[in-house]
């Protein structure tokens, strides 16, 4: 019976480790993302301290990131190619497409048109952000977890760092 106790413990012990492990590291990459959002052009995010920060995280931050997708708080960094200031989702969106390439197609079912659209943009993500607002962030951020946790993402995973 002592040995069932301790199993018991120490996976609640465990358990609320990690539940805390991820609060904090989510609460960590929230405020870096805050800080993200003072950059006054979207070309310059990937130049941002906090944004390299968050890439530090990566398979975390992947996990992690979606859950700002919706947020639809506007920021600072304005987007000369969408010709506005992007949302608070938007950067979680971009800065998951720097970490590791989305594949567009399979999420938002358009591709290609990035070489002809926002010249000189690194954010190779920025010029689909229209069509994933009007298809839904909500959708966008299920269909991009679903793949985030799939085989096939995890057979062809293109690092973009």
């Amino acid at each position: 019976m002592n040995f069932y106790k301790r199993i018991v413990t120490l996976s609640i012990v465990l358990i609320v480790y990690v539940n805390f492990a991820y609060c904090q590291s989510k609460s960590e990459i929230e405020d870096l993302l805050i800080e993200v959002s003072k950059v006054p052009d979207s070309k310059d995010i990937i130049k941002n301290q906090s944004a390299l920060k968050i890439s530090d995280y990566h398979d975390e931050a992947l996990n992690i990131l979606p859950d700002f997708f919706t947020d639809d708080t506007k920021t600072n960094v304005y987007s000369k190619c969408l010709k506005r200031k992007l949302t608070k989702g938007e950067l979680a969106i971009i800065l998951c497409d720097r970490i590791e390439i989305i594949p567009y197609f399979e999420l938002i079912n358009m591709q290609n048109f990035t070489l002809l659209f926002c010249k000189d943009n690194p954010n190779f993500v920025e010029p689909y952000l229209d069509i994933i607002k009007k298809q839904s962030p909500a959708k966008f951020r299920d269909k991009y977890v679903q793949w985030l946790h799939s085989d096939k993402r995890s057979s062809t995973k293109i690092y973009n760092y």
